[in-house]
């Protein structure tokens, strides 16, 4: 992939990071992002593919592991809080699981997928390593969050890590996931050239 490629799949990255968290708002955010996935789609070899399986495969490993995850780690702070009462609904834990889960998974590990690609990450479990990472900081950026993690509960030496354990699982199973669907993408539609292919 050419440089070219390489920035403007981390252009799409940085942007769409920028919008989660809210710090570009929609009337500058949404047109820099169209801006810059229009360079990504010209330079970016594959990169509607990269972003498919990459949602793809957060949703699933977002739905499976990191809603569910992070919804039993809420529990064990709670357990552990002994100066509040925390309560915990239906409603509630089917937001963590669908939204934090499955749509901020999914969206995340799209991003991470565009990083893979980029950086030319060539494991799974690498790959995993910087997407467990990138929900970590995203985390803890939020300040309301973070005092969470440094307040209650078992405080910073065990919720981080804790977290981090199901973000690390997410992480790997996402990127694992997107993988996985990219290599069976390309065993059903061949399209190396014999010019193309390495030489064993």
């Amino acid at each position: 992939m050419t440089w070219k490629g390489r920035s403007a799949a981390l252009g799409v990255v940085v942007v769409v990071l920028l919008l989660v968290e809210d710090v570009l708002g929609p009337v500058i955010g949404l047109p820099l992002l169209a801006l810059t996935v229009g360079f990504a789609w010209r330079f970016t070899d594959r990169f509607w593919k990269t972003v498919a399986f990459g949602l793809v495969g957060g949703v699933i490993a977002g739905v499976l592991i990191m809603g569910p995850g992070f919804r039993l780690a809420m529990r064990v702070v709670a357990i552990m809080e002994p100066t509040k009462t925390l309560e915990f609904s239906v409603g509630g834990t089917l937001f963590i699981i669908v939204g934090i889960g499955g749509i901020l998974g999914g969206i995340l590990a799209m991003a991470g997928n565009l990083i893979r690609r980029a950086t030319s990450i060539g494991s799974s479990i690498g790959a995993g390593v910087v997407l467990a990472a990138l929900v970590m900081t995203m985390l803890l950026v939020d300040s309301e969050l973070r005092a969470e993690f440094f307040e209650l509960g078992g405080g910073p030496w065990i919720n981080i890590p804790m977290f981090g354990l199901i973000a690390l699982g997410y992480g790997i199973s996402a990127m694992a996931t997107a993988e996985y669907m990219e290599r069976q993408a390309a065993d059903r539609n061949p399209t190396v050239t014999e010019s193309q292919k390495v030489p064993a």
